[in-house]
């Protein structure tokens, strides 16, 4: 009878101390057990949450190690034990680089807790990265590389600003201080970094402001830049610059359908102006001068509307290419005579260039006809 009273006490022993190392064990919960990342995008690179642990026991809690289903997730936390109470992190990093697409990930979380494994899941969508243009820099002002060297405004209005941008890049093996120097008064010249370490890139942003230009027109001009490389008395200058063109037109946007009926229509007598081979013509129509002679053909245009057709400028960008004659306006019903003109011996391959016409006629206030010659 002893003996079974002394096991009874025994077993009654064990059975409270079990019940109270159960009531101090460690428990582990988190804020949210799934997290949505919604959309990311690929290019962004990786996509990270944090989940807030908590320990409800009464002992504290030790998180042994994590795993996650894919190697795409990975996760790190809090190493210090989480004391009663208090709360710890999980963070888990996603890297959607090549996985375009839904994802839903689990995360196992083993720990000393006494409701065992805590398993966290992350989910969402990757967009597909889009393929950046590849930039290449084939011009050069010494070691300074750039991706254009000219700019053409194509349409602006009066009272506007437009801006563009040219990305350069430091090819050489100094720093490199690049500054614009003297330019028109309507330009404006920001560079980012000034100054460029090797291998670095950088912009150059150029403004245009009609305001300061008060003209209508085809404008073509040159913003020089300065390019220092090296350092102290070993500094070497190179100098280069940018050139920039831009057809400043009227603003029709407010003409009424009546008002374009009765607008000027300015006609062309031909689109194309071949010049053909000029070595063949030495004999025909150029004309003797000193240093050399000219080849010629004529323009002609007609204003065929009802208001007074305005040549605002009739201009090619190629030196090679000289324009005379003509008239500034028409009436309505008036044709004028332009010639263009060649210098042959100026001409080293074959050209390929523009005649740049703005004028007030709204249905096309800027006119290209295209000169071709070879030699």
């Amino acid at each position: 009878m002893l003996y079974i009273k002394r096991a009874l006490t025994f077993i009654s022993f064990l059975l409270i101390s079990s019940s109270v190392y159960a009531q101090k064990a460690a428990v582990i919960s988190s804020d949210v057990q799934t997290y949505d990342f919604g959309a990311i995008a690929e290019a962004e690179g990786l996509a990270t949450h944090s989940f807030t642990i908590k320990n409800t026991g009464t002992n504290p809690l030790v998180i042994n190690r994590i795993t996650a289903s894919c190697g795409c997730a990975q996760p790190d936390w809090s190493k210090a034990p989480i004391e009663p109470g208090a709360t710890g992190v999980v963070k888990v990093s996603y890297n959607p680089k090549g996985r375009p697409g839904p994802f839903y990930k689990s995360i196992a979380v083993h720990s000393n807790a006494k409701n065992g494994r805590l398993t966290l899941y992350i989910k969402g969508t990757v967009m597909s990265r889009v393929a950046e243009p590849l930039i290449t820099y084939p011009y050069s002002i010494g070691s300074l590389k750039l991706q254009t060297k000219t700019i053409e405004y194509n349409r602006i209005y009066p009272g506007e600003t437009q801006e563009e941008t040219i990305r350069i890049k430091n090819e050489g093996e100094t720093p490199l201080k690049i500054h614009p120097d003297k330019a028109q008064d309507y330009l404006t010249a920001e560079i980012s970094p000034d100054t460029l370490k090797a291998g670095e890139t950088g912009e150059i942003t150029i403004l245009f402001d009609t305001d300061k230009l008060k003209r209508m027109g085809r404008v073509s001009t040159y913003l020089p830049l300065s390019v220092e490389n090296g350092n102290g008395e070993g500094k070497k200058k190179t100098e280069g610059g940018i050139h920039i063109a831009a057809n400043v037109i009227d603003n029709f946007s407010r003409l009424s359908a009546s008002d374009k009926a009765k607008a000027p229509l300015a006609q062309f007598s031909l689109t194309h102006l071949d010049f053909g081979k000029l070595s063949e013509k030495a004999g025909g129509n150029i004309i003797p001068f000193i240093g050399g002679g000219k080849e010629s053909e004529n323009l002609v245009i007609t204003n065929t509307g009802q208001s007074p057709l305005l040549i605002y400028s009739l201009t090619c960008d190629n030196e090679r290419v000289d324009i005379s004659g003509g008239k500034k306006e028409l009436k309505p019903g008036a044709s004028a005579n332009y010639k263009v003109s060649i210098r042959p011996k100026e001409l080293k391959t074959k050209l390929e260039t523009f005649i740049h016409i703005v004028c007030n006629d709204p249905n096309g206030p800027v006119r290209l006809i295209k000169i071709t010659a070879e030699k």
